[in-house]
C-alpha cells in the first residue's frame, strides 16, 4: 500500500515518464523501489535531508556558517536524530576552534578534544537561544558543560557587549548634525531616561525625516553609558536597520495569532534571560509600530507589569514607539476597514497615555540638494493625508505630472527600474538600490518570473514536500491540492531560481542577520542549500546558508506543512513587504490599484525624488485609500 502512495507521488512529480522503470530512474540510476526514487528526488521528509544539507555545506562553508546552519536545522526543522547529525558533522563545526588551539599552543599535530567540541556546542546553544529561546537539551542534544549563570546571562551579555568607546565617539561625531526637531526629541528622551520617570512616547515620523538616524543616536547614547536599550521593530527590514534590532514577535515571544487571543501576554517567564533584559533595560524602542496589532502593545504592557512587579503602565518602563500612521495598518486576513481600524494602536486603551513627538523636516530633500525633492516631499504628505483631489465618479486621483515618471506598460516599467539588467544584475549595490512594488502577490510573482526569464544561466527548480498535519485528513486534501496552494508569506511549491537573482527571506532564521524581509542575492544553488549574500542592512555583504525548513501557514482552515526554502524572488515585492526599506529607484505596478490604507503612500515614499519613481497605471489615475480615523 505504501509503494502505491510513492508511485502516485512520482506520477504527479516526474514529467513525461515513459515506463515504470523510468519513474524509478533518478539521474540515470535505477532505484530499487518507488520510495527510494522519491527519496533521491527529495520528495520525502526525513533526517537524510538534513544530513545531506550539512554535508553539502561542509565542502565550502566556514565553521561559523556550519554551526549557524546546524542551529537553524535543529531549532526550526526538528530532526528526529539530532545527536546523530552532531556526531557526523561536529568536526566541520569545530574546525576553527581546533585551528585557534593549534596556533595558541604552536602544536600543529593537536587533534580534536572534548573541550573543543564542548565549546562548539556552547556557540550552537547561544544561537539556538537567539533563534528559538531553547537550550540544546530541549532540542534533543546533550547540554554543553557551562554554568547555569552563563546561560541566564546570555541575553544580558548580548545587550551589553557593545564597544562603549566606539559608541561614545559615534555619538560625539553625529549629535551636532541633528536638526532642531531631532535635537528636541533626543533631549526629551534622554531627560526621561535620566529621570527614570516611566514616560511613554510616540514619534510621528514620515519617510525621509531622519527617524532611523535619530533612533540610532538614542540607542548609542544609552549603550555608551553601559546601560541596556532594547531595539525592536514590527518588520524584519526595519529590525535590520537598527543596531542590535530584532523583530517584536521574536524578541517579545508574542503569540502568532494575536487577534484570536482575548488577553495575550508575551511568552516570557520571570526566571528567563529575556525577563532580566526587560527588567533592567532603560528604554524599549519599537520601530514601525503602526504595523503592529494593538494587542501586541497590550501584551507587552501586561508582561512588563508582571516582570517588573510594578502596576504602573508598562511596569514604569520608558517606551518609545516610532512610525507613521499614514503607512499600512496591521494586516488581518479577510478583514474589513473596520477590522483594521479596530486593530490599530490608536484603538487601544493605552494609546491615550502616550505623548506625541514629531519630525516633519524632510532630510532627504536637504541631503540631495534637488529642487524637485522639496515639492515631492509635500506631495507625498498630501497622498498620505488623503488630501489629493479625488474624482467623485470613479474615486480615483490623478497623479501630478511632476510627481513621478509614468510608464505605458509593465515591460516599460521593468526596463525603467532595471535598465540593461543582463549586464547589471551581478552588481549587488545596483541590485539592492531598486525594486518594483505591487499591491497583490500575483502581480509580484508575474513580474519576478518575467524578469528572471530575461537572464541567462541555468534555472534550478526546487519542489516542496507538502503534507497535512492530521493524517486522517490526508484523503480530503491530496498532495496535488496542497502543491497547488500559493499562499502569502509562504514559498511556492515550485521555486525557480538562477544564480545572481535577488531573493527575500520569508521567515526569521537568525536574527538580526536573517530576518523576515531580508533581501539577499543568490551566490550558489546546491541540492539542499542556498548560499546567498545579504544585500542591505548592518550585515550587508555577508554570505549565509539557507536550508529548507518546515513552514506551517497559520491562516488556513486546516493545518498543512510545506518543507521548502523560505524565500521568494525579489526583483518585485508587495508594497506591504517593502515598508521600512529605502531605495534609490522604485517602480510601482498599480494595475490593479492599491486596496488598503496607506499602500500608495508607502510605495511612493521609498524614494526621495520624482525622477526615481516610476509608476505604471491606467491614464495616470489610481486609487488612494486613506482611513481618516487612523490619522486623527
Amino acid at each position: 500500500m505504501a509503494e502505491c502512495y510513492y508511485l502516485r507521488l512520482l506520477l504527479i512529480t516526474v514529467r513525461g515518464p515513459t515506463s515504470f522503470h523510468s519513474l524509478r530512474t533518478v539521474n540515470g540510476v535505477l532505484c530499487e523501489s518507488y520510495r527510494d526514487a522519491c527519496q533521491h528526488l527529495h520528495l520525502l521528509e526525513n533526517d537524510e535531508h538534513w544530513d545531506n544539507s550539512l554535508h553539502e555545506a561542509s565542502l565550502t562553508a566556514s565553521s561559523y556558517q556550519m554551526r549557524t546552519l546546524f542551529a537553524i536545522i535543529i531549532s526550526t526543522c526538528f530532526p528526529s536524530r539530532p545527536v546523530q547529525l552532531w556526531e557526523q558533522h561536529k568536526d566541520a563545526m569545530t574546525d576553527d576552534i581546533l585551528h585557534q588551539a593549534r596556533n595558541a599552543s604552536e602544536h600543529t599535530e593537536l587533534q580534536y578534544t572534548a573541550e573543543m567540541y564542548n565549546q562548539s556546542l556552547i556557540y550552537i546553544e547561544d544561537m539556538c537561544l537567539m533563534m528559538a529561546n531553547k537550550l540544546l537539551n530541549q532540542l534533543g542534544l546533550p547540554s554543553p558543560n557551562r554554568t547555569i549563570t552563563e546561560v541566564c546571562n546570555r541575553e544580558i551579555q548580548r545587550e551589553t557587549q557593545y564597544d562603549t568607546n566606539a559608541l561614545h565617539t559615534f555619538v560625539q561625531d553625529n549629535i551636532t548634525n541633528m536638526n532642531q526637531q531631532q535635537t528636541h526629541v533626543y533631549n526629551t528622551i534622554m531627560q526621561a531616561i535620566n529621570e527614570n520617570n516611566g514616560e511613554l512616547y510616540f514619534l510621528d515620523a514620515p519617510g525621509g525625516t531622519g527617524k532611523t538616524y535619530l533612533i540610532a543616536l538614542i540607542l548609542a547614547t544609552v549603550r555608551s553609558n553601559g546601560n541596556i536599550a532594547l531595539a525592536i521593530a514590527s518588520s524584519g527590514i526595519a529590525a535590520t536597520l537598527l543596531d542590535g534590532g530584532r523583530t517584536a514577535h521574536s524578541a517579545l515571544k508574542l503569540p502568532l495569532n494575536m487577534q484570536l487571543t482575548e488577553t495575550p501576554t508575551c511568552n516570557i517567564s520571570k526566571t528567563s534571560a529575556m525577563a532580566k533584559v526587560l527588567q533592567q533595560c532603560k528604554i524599549i524602542i519599537w520601530d514601525e509600530c503602526t504595523m503592529a496589532h494593538k494587542k501586541s502593545l497590550e501584551a507587552l504592557d501586561r508582561t512588563l507589569r508582571d516582570l517588573r512587579t510594578n502596576q504602573q503602565p508598562f511596569g514604569n518602563a520608558i517606551i518609545l514607539l516610532a512610525g507613521d500612521f499614514r503607512q499600512t495598518l496591521p494586516v488581518i486576513a479577510r478583514s474589513t476597514p473596520a477590522d483594521q481600524l479596530n486593530a490599530c494602536l490608536k484603538s487601544s486603551h493605552l494609546w491615550r497615555l502616550f505623548h506625541k513627538l514629531s519630525l516633519t523636516v524632510n532630510m532627504r530633500v536637504q541631503l540631495q540638494n534637488d529642487a524637485s525633492a522639496n515639492s515631492f516631499a509635500s506631495q507625498l504628505l498630501d497622498v498620505g493625508n488623503g488630501k489629493c483631489a479625488t474624482d467623485n465618479t470613479t474615486g480615483l486621483i490623478t497623479l501630478p505630472a511632476d510627481f513621478c515618471v509614468t510608464t505605458e506598460s509593465q515591460e516599460e516599467l521593468i526596463a525603467s527600474v532595471y535598465p540593461n539588467i543582463v549586464d547589471n544584475y551581478t552588481n549587488h549595490q545596483w541590485l539592492s538600490d531598486r525594486a518594483i512594488l505591487a499591491a497583490k502577490n500575483k502581480d509580484v510573482s508575474d513580474i519576478n518570473i518575467e524578469i528572471q526569464n530575461k537572464l541567462s544561466g541555468q534555472t534550478n527548480i526546487y519542489k516542496s514536500i507538502d503534507c497535512v498535519m492530521d493524517p486522517d485528513e490526508a484523503v480530503n486534501y491530496p498532495i496535488e491540492f496542497l502543491n497547488s496552494l500559493d499562499l502569502p508569506g509562504t514559498p511556492p511549491h515550485i521555486l525557480q531560481l538562477k544564480i545572481g537573482v535577488p531573493i527575500i527571506l520569508l521567515r526569521n532564521l537568525h536574527q538580526p542577520r536573517l530576518c523576515n524581509g531580508t533581501r539577499l542575492a543568490v551566490k550558489q544553488l546546491l541540492n539542499n542549500i542556498i548560499e546567498a549574500t545579504i544585500l542591505s542592512g548592518k550585515y550587508k555583504g555577508e554570505n549565509v546558508l539557507i536550508p529548507r525548513i518546515p513552514i506551517i501557514p497559520s491562516d488556513m482552515p486546516f493545518e498543512f506543512k510545506r518543507i521548502q526554502f523560505p524565500v521568494r524572488l525579489a526583483f518585485a515585492m508587495t508594497i506591504n513587504k517593502s515598508q521600512g526599506q529605502s531605495l534609490q529607484v522604485c517602480g510601482l505596478h498599480l494595475e490593479p490599484p492599491c486596496f488598503s490604507h496607506g499602500q500608495l503612500y508607502v510605495g511612493c515614499s521609498r524614494v526621495g525624488k520624482p525622477s526615481s519613481l516610476f509608476i505604471f497605471t491606467h491614464a495616470k489615475t489610481t486609487k488612494n485609500i486613506v482611513y481618516e480615523r487612523a490619522l486623527q
